[in-house]
Formats: C-alpha cells, structure tokens, sequence
C-alpha cells in the first residue's frame, strides 16, 4: 500500500512552523541540498530538503531564480532571508540522527555555505548502507549506488513504481529547465533554472526516497547480524572521520614544479615523434602504404579538389570565386590557358600526361593536410595496424585477436612486443607513455587545481572489497633503475613531488609491507606462509623454492638455496627470473587461478602450468584446505565473510551447486546443459560460478587489506585528536597513508602512526610492518 504523499515548498510563515516542528519532533531524518554545481567551495546552495516520516518532504529553497533579471535572487518569509532561516534550522539537526545519500557532497555545502557541521550526526548514508548488505549494488546501471538506481531495484520493498516516478520527474525537471533557457547537459545542469514547484517536488522525493531506502536496508542490516559492522568498527566510523574529511581537507601542490615539467614534457614528446616519423619514414613498406592511402583517399580526377590542387601546383590562371576562393575549372576557362600538360590533364582526364611524380605530390599533400599534417598519424591503431600487419607483414601478437570490425588488433602488448625488434616502436611506446602521464597527472593536477590545492575524491563504496575507489589510487609507483626508459622514469618519478606537505607542515607517509601477502598467510592458517615474514625471507623466493622444488635440483643448485636474503645461496642471486616467475601465481593460485590461466600468464604448457599448481597447493597444505573450505562454503551457504566481519554475498554459487554441484565445471556436462538451456545461458552460469568460486578467495584477502590500512587511518585520526594536535590522514593510496602534520608535531607524531598501523587490527601469525618516514612531499617518503 502507498502512502499519501505530503510535500511542501516552504515559503510562507505558516509551513516554515511546520517545517521547524517536523525537525523538532524527528529523530532521524533525511537531508539534502540542491546546489548550483557539483563543487562545494565554490558553488551555492539554492535550498535543501528534509524528511522525517515516509511519504513528508519540506523544500526550502534560498536561491530562486529569475527569468526577468536571469539570475538568482535571494528569497525571503516575513522579511527575513531564507538563507538566515535556513541556518537556525540546520543547526537544529545538529544531534539528530541524519541520512543523506552521499553525505560528503551534502555536509561539505552546508559546511561551507552556512558555516554549520552536520559530519558528526551523520548517522547513516544510504549509499554505504546498501553497499554494506549488498555489494554489488543496482547491477545494470550506470551508477550502482545512485540513490535512483538502488530505489528502482527495491521499488518492490518500497512500495513505489520508482522507475516510472524517477523518469517522469526527471523529463519533467528537464522539460522546465529548458523552457526557462536552462542547460540540461552534464557538464552543465542548471537544476536552479527549473520552475520552483516542479524542483521542489523532485527535491522532496528525493529525501523521502533516501528515508525509505535506509529504513529498508536497515531491516537487512540486522538481519545480516553487520549492525555492529556498519555504525561501530567500520564503516560509519571511517566515513565521518577520514573519508569525508580526506575529502575536504585536499592537498597542497608544487604549482612551480607542475608548470616546468609540462613545459619539458611537451617539448620531449614533440622529439619523440619526431623520431618516430623520421624512422617510420625509412622503412620502404611504410612509404608504400603512405602513397596507397594518398591514392585511396585522394585519387586523381580532373574535377573537384584533386583539380583544385593542381590548379594551384601549377599556378594556372584561371579565375578564382571571390566567395570560396576555389578557381573555376570550366571548359571554357580551361580551354582559354595556355598549353601545358595539366591543361591537358583538366581538358582529358587522362592521368597518363602528368608525371606520376607530380600526381603522387597531389595526393600525398591532401592526404598530410587532412591527417592532422602527418603522413602517419601514430596515434591511430588503425592505421599502424595496416602498416604493421598488411604492408610490413608480421603476424599479430595473439593469433586470432581481432577488433570487432574483424581487423587484427594493434595495441600496447603488440606495440611492446615490436619495441624488442624495431626501435621507432620502442620509441612510440615511450611517445605513447608521454602522453598518457602529461594527461593523467600533469595535466590533471594543473587544469583541476583550486588556488594551488587539489581535491582527491574517496569513494568508499567504489570497491567491492571496501578498498576506496579514488583517483589517488592512479598515482603512478615510482620506478627503480633499470626498470623503464630514462625519460619515463624522469616523468613517472616527479609526479609524486607535484604533493606537497604545505608551509609549516610535514607529511608523514607510512607504507606497509606486502600487505596483502601478510592478510594471505594470516588468512589461510598456513604456518609456512607465515614463517616466511616471521623470518624475513623473501616471499617470491619462498614460494618458487616450495612450489618448483629447487632445493631437490641438484643439478642446478648443486648446495641448496635459500630465501634468506643474507644468504650466498639467495635465490636471487642464483637465478633471479625463477623468483621472478613466481610472481606470476605467488598471489594468484591462492586466489583460485588455475592450470589454463596460469599457461597463458608464463607462456608454458598445460602440463607444465598444472604441475606449478600442484606443486604450489602441495607446499603449501594449510593453504590448500583453506581453498577448499571458502568453497565449500560458500556453495553451501551463498556467501563468504572475512577475518573482520565484512561479507561478499555470492547466492549464484549457492543456486548452481544445489542444482548442479562441480558438474559445472565439466565442459562435457555444460555441452549437454547445452541442448536445454542454450549455448549462452550455460556459459554465463559456468563464468557466474567460476569466478564466485575465485572471489570467495580473492574477497577475503583483498577485503582484510582494506581494512586494515582503513581502520588505522581512523585510529590515526582519533589520536590526533586526542593529542589536541594538527594532524589529519589526508590520503590513502593503495596500502600507504599520508598523515599531514604541523610542522613542530611531526617527530612526536610518527612512532604513533607506526604502532597504530601495525597494532591496531592483529593477524594471527604474522606481524605487520609499517615504519614511518617525515617528509616535504609525496614522493620523499615513498
């Protein structure tokens, strides 16, 4: 059954004391604001919402706009600004226990705007709420956590047809926009420019949904037994005290330093293609396609452009169009020249009396004009595909890896694979890097800065693991000698010093060691894992010597070798690509890779591949009981939960192996499922339980790491705090967290850090290590 649906535009005395009591008699309640962008230290409120029963909604609005001076205008009840009003009123929240969805937007506006922090009453935001019961999200939409997309996949539960109010509300909102001269495009949505009842209306169903939508899934909360999960040991806890406030708080940059390296790098990818071109242009069959293609796209004919050009090459006077400047190639005019061999080209259209020098020029000239004034452009896989695979013949990387237009694919891997053999494609990759670090970092950081600070975003759903989904986690690792060309090294290496600490502060940046590594064998039980860390030795070495049984090859390693990093007889040292084949499977088979995957990762046999595995899974026992068991309960159970409580709900597991236990993943008996239930069908169920078999692995220790680093971030807060000192976690990237600090606190402050990283979430087992460095930038303590 439906609920009446009570929305109010306050705008009168007499629904403001409605509003104001609806806020007093609400315990929880929903809030949201709508505003005139997306960014909340330069952008304006135009009124916000609130919702404290299902089916009640209050629009307040600040800002309405006018179409006769086309701009906003401040509103007022009883001669006083709703802006004065709406700040009493906000601060009334204060203490209650409020919902928003994407509380950091909201929270950081009203902050902000009107100078009242709502962060430490935010009770839950509902985004994080269904991620927490059901982490996939609304599967099937752009955003898998927008409020509209979670509100349409529980329309059900809501009572509601969402789908159909979601739409008509937005070609409603959208309709009176652009009547009112409004933009509707996404860089630019003026929602102020909608008339005020409709922007009202659609702004109360928005906090009433968010209220029905936590109601909701707070009844799975509890049925899941994560109510303790969610708002005591992580989630909520980490959203006020890092996520949103790493948000707000944003970093400062070397703005000097970013300008000198975009400078350099443009100057040095302008050399690299240069070289590029130039020994592009050395190789016969490249000069070959560059005249073919001139040809094809700009074949001779004595009418149209070709003509024009020929015109001009020849500086024939003919009369020229005042208008479009192009020369009138009539019979007339043509016949009144005097006698040359284009003019007998223009009168016959017989090419044979033009050197095919001079013909070639024409064609190659148009064909450089409109290719961006390069014969080649080095930026089109189209075009050095058909130079590689057609003129040059060599065969393509991966035999049967095609585009979807069915021609082979040029790409990365195969530009890498050339580079051993060809240097202008080991100079294109470098050309090619260039340009993806001056757009990812340099540019970012220089076009997106607000007064020499940048804002990183921290989507703490952005994961299913819980790891966060943020553009930090696309900061470039720096690169050791050796590793890359010079120059990427240059530029790969410098983005982290664009961070800086700030003046008068310090950065405190603490890494921990092989995170994930540690998670695993804390994870598993196996105590050879663990023993590992426990002694120090090297974890690649460990795993090569364990799964390949080197220690038995005498004839290779005639006195045995060793893990031990001190030791003469160091893996590393005796055979350095064997420790390095292990990183192959080290991680993966103990996230469910097997035989096949693990072939084409090394480029062996199936045999060689499956007796790594086996050889893996054998020195390794506790590790191999630890896989069995996640599987099997997760067949039994439909879902998987790790060492701190977060789960990882996989039913289609659960539903195939009641039907069908492992015989899915025997292709003789998906052939038969086959003929019942259609070649598709079967395989997406055979992909569906393949890899909810691997993520029951891969969850648990990919989901512990997050937390681990997350809950540290927050003890790391909380002492700042309790310290009465100027510190905050200002980053995460990856298993790294930088504490920007005072100056004069940073010495005090990182055996604190340490041990609170180290201690705070124990692993049996093993012992995390995180030691901390003091630095200016980002790049000195890494």
């Amino acid at each position: 059954m439906q609920l009446e649906k009570k929305y109010y535009t306050v705008q009168d005395e007499e629904t403001l004391k409605l509003l104001h009591q609806h806020i007093l008699d609400s315990d929880v309640i929903a809030v949201d604001t709508e505003t005139t962008g997306l960014n909340p230290r330069k952008n304006k409120i135009i009124g916000w919402s609130v919702s404290g029963d299902e089916g009640v909604g209050f629009y307040l609005p600040t800002l309405v706009f006018d179409y006769e001076k086309d701009e906003l205008v401040l509103q007022e009840i009883n001669g006083k600004s709703t802006e004065v009003i709406s700040k009493n009123l906000i601060k009334l929240l204060i203490g209650k226990k409020l919902v928003f969805h994407n509380a950091s937007f909201d929270v950081q506006f009203i902050k902000n705007y009107f100078g009242v922090d709502l962060l430490p009453s935010v009770y839950v935001d509902t985004g994080l709420l269904v991620h927490t019961v059901y982490e996939e999200g609304a599967f099937g939409f752009g955003n898998p956590f927008g409020l509209k997309s979670i509100a349409i996949m529980n329309q059900k539960e809501l009572g509601l047809d969402v789908q159909e109010a979601a739409n008509k509300e937005q070609i409603e909102l959208k309709e009176s926009i652009k009547s009112n001269g409004g933009s509707t495009t996404k860089a630019l949505y003026e929602i102020f420019k909608a008339d005020l009842d409709i922007l009202s209306k659609y702004a109360s169903a928005d906090t009433d949904l968010t209220l029905r939508i936590c109601n909701l899934y707070l009844k799975k909360l509890k049925e899941e037994g994560l109510e303790k999960f969610f708002f005591e040991d992580e989630v909520m806890p980490i959203y006020r005290e890092v996520t949103v406030p790493m948000e707000a708080h944003g970093v400062d940059l070397d703005m000097e330093l970013i300008e000198k390296v975009h400078g350099e790098i443009i100057i040095d990818q302008k050399k690299n293609k240069e070289i590029v071109m130039k020994s592009l242009l050395e190789i016969s069959e490249v000069k070959e396609w560059i005249m073919d293609t001139a040809f094809n796209e700009y074949p001779p004919s004595h009418k149209g452009n070709w003509a024009q050009r020929l015109a001009q090459r020849y500086s024939l006077n003919l009369p020229k169009s005042e208008k479009t400047g192009k020369y009138s190639i009539t019979q007339k005019h043509v016949e009144a020249l005097d006698d040359s061999v284009a003019k007998d080209y223009l009168m016959t259209g017989d090419i044979n009396v033009l050197e095919e020098l001079e013909v070639a020029r024409i064609s190659m000239a148009m064909w450089k004009e409109t290719n961006d004034g390069d014969y080649i452009n080095i930026q089109s896989k189209k075009q050095l595909g058909e130079i590689v695979f057609k003129y040059m013949g060599i065969t393509p990387k991966v035999a049967g890896s095609n585009t979807k237009s069915g021609r082979a694919k040029f790409d990365m891997d195969m530009i890498k694979d050339l580079s051993k053999d060809y240097p202008w494609a080991e100079n294109l990759r470098v050309y090619n890097r260039l340009l993806k670090i001056k757009s990812t970092y340099v540019d970012r950081f220089r076009d997106r800065q607000e007064d020499g600070r940048y804002y990183f975003y921290f989507k703490q759903n952005g994961t299913v693991s819980g790891r966060y989904g943020s553009d930090a986690q696309q900061l470039p690792k720096p690169l050791e000698e050796g590793e890359e060309a010079p120059i990427i090294m240059k530029y790969v290496n410098v983005v982290r010093r664009f961070l800086v600490a700030g003046s008068g502060r310090k950065v405190i940046d603490a890494d921990y060691e092989s995170l994930e590594p540690h998670c695993f064998a804390s994870v598993t039980g196996d105590t050879a894992l663990q023993e590992i860390f426990n002694k120090g030795w090297d974890f690649y070495s460990t795993v090569a010597i364990k799964t390949e049984r080197l220690n038995e090859d005498k004839v290779r390693f005639p006195n045995g070798v060793s893990a031990d990093k001190k030791a003469d007889n160091y893996l590393k040292k005796l055979d350095a690509p064997a420790r390095n084949k292990a990183k192959a499977y080290s991680l993966g088979i103990a996230y469910g890779m097997e035989a096949y995957a693990l072939k084409m990762t090394l480029g062996v046999d199936q045999k060689t591949a499956e007796k790594l595995v086996q050889g893996y899974l054998d020195g390794f026992p506790q590790l191999k009981a630890w896989r069995e068991n996640s599987r099997l309960q997760v067949k039994a159970h439909g879902y998987i939960k790790n060492y701190v409580g977060r789960v990882r709900h996989l039913p289609k597991v659960q539903k195939t192996y009641i039907k069908f236990q492992d015989r899915m993943m025997d292709w003789r008996f998906r052939k038969e499922l086959e003929g019942t239930y259609g070649k598709d069908i079967v395989l997406q169920a055979y992909r569906d339980y393949r890899n909810g078999l691997n993520n029951c692995l891969n969850f648990q220790l990919q989901s512990l790491a997050a937390a681990v680093v997350n809950r540290a971030a927050l003890k790391i807060n909380l002492k700042a705090k309790e310290l009465g000192i100027d510190a905050i976690c200002q980053a995460q990237v990856h298993d790294q967290l930088i504490v920007n600090v005072d100056d004069k606190d940073a010495e005090m402050f990182a055996p604190y850090v340490q041990e609170i990283m180290e201690n705070t979430t124990k692993l049996p087992g093993v012992t995390l290590k995180a030691p901390p460095e003091i630095a200016n930038n980002w790049a000195e303590g890494h």
